[in-house]
């Protein structure tokens, strides 16, 4: 679990990030609503750049191995790596792990801790993160990002940047709680090496005996405070979206239904790189990436199924979830 700490050997090229411009495009979709499907389909088009698991793992080192052209060997040791670890999946999705697997850019906040969300003493590390991914990418690409944290934050990244472009992706929200709480006690019952290569505060709560009881006790099933935590998460995020959608202007943003990605992924990706404007993509095989799985509903969210639909109307009744 330990990681030896490694120098910045990124700092003498600082000056490579001067005057770099990039666009940004956020995915905004709550905690396990699809967007790491859907960050993969639309960078399986190779028209964006996108923070991978090769710029959150050697981050301090980026640049360095750019300039003197070590990337491709980089990437292929951090390869080697997982395969001597034995990491071939994400354990709370089975999403297959490589270098180039599209990641969160929450990773990378300062002082991110178990809430990784956008904020004033943490911006200034997203901006170097989107300046050093794009410095060392196809400067011509938007740049697209992912940190399901800032779903119920987009006005703020807005803010921040300007420029910015959203695609919203919905999914029924008794799925997604449905889908929290199953991958919050996987995460939190073994320790995932991938996930701790990542994730600072993840590795370092794996090291505070008394903390990863307290907080294994309370993602368990144990007198419903899990089911509680991830609906009042879900609930707050739709209410947000609700609330707060309006005042984007039209130009700024657009809606995509999970479901639909799983039914007609290409058609979805080319909404989208329509919306974006990207003119010319080559063609890739996006309906072979879709993997559904079944539909496994925990005990406890059945039996208060319509208690928390009830909580979610609005939302549910916006976008015409079925009952």
């Amino acid at each position: 679990m330990v990681q030896t700490p490694v120098a910045n050997l990124d700092h003498r090229h600082r000056q490579l990030l001067d005057g770099v411009e990039f666009q940004p495009v956020f995915i905004m979709g709550d905690h396990r609503s699809g967007t790491t499907m859907l960050y993969q389909l639309l960078h399986s088009t190779g028209c964006f750049n996108a923070v991978t698991a090769y710029h959150i793992i050697k981050y301090d080192e980026i640049l360095a191995n750019h300039v003197t052209r070590a990337e491709p060997a980089a990437k292929d040791a951090l390869a080697r790596k997982f395969a001597q670890l034995g990491l071939t999946q994400r354990a709370m999705d089975g999403v297959e792990v490589s270098p180039d697997l599209p990641e969160e850019y929450g990773f990378r906040l300062r002082d991110a801790g178990p809430r990784p969300f956008l904020r004033s003493g943490n911006v200034d590390s997203l901006r170097e993160l989107c300046r050093k991914v794009q410095r060392v990418s196809d400067p011509a690409r938007p740049l697209l990002l992912k940190n399901p944290w800032d779903v119920a934050n987009f006005m703020y990244v807005k803010a921040m940047f300007p420029a910015a472009r959203f695609i919203f992706l919905h999914r029924d929200p008794i799925h997604v709680i449905n889908s929290q709480l199953k991958a919050t006690r996987v995460l939190f019952s073994e320790y995932s090496v991938y996930h701790g290569m990542l994730d600072a505060w993840y590795r370092q709560l794996f090291h505070q005996p008394l903390r990863l009881a307290a907080t294994r006790w309370l993602f368990s099933g144990s007198f419903g405070i899990a089911l509680r935590i991830a609906t009042r998460h879900v609930v707050r995020a739709s209410r947000y979206f609700l609330e707060h959608v309006g005042e984007l202007a039209a130009a700024d943003y657009v809606n995509i239904l999970y479901d639909e990605v799983c039914a007609h992924p290409q058609a979805c990706v080319d909404a989208i790189l329509e919306y974006v404007g990207v003119q010319d993509h080559a063609d890739s095989a996006i309906a072979d990436m879709i993997q559904p799985r079944p539909l496994d509903l925990d005990p406890e969210i059945t039996r208060h199924r319509v208690r928390i639909r009830e909580r979610l109307r609005d939302y549910i009744d916006y976008f015409g979830f079925p009952e």
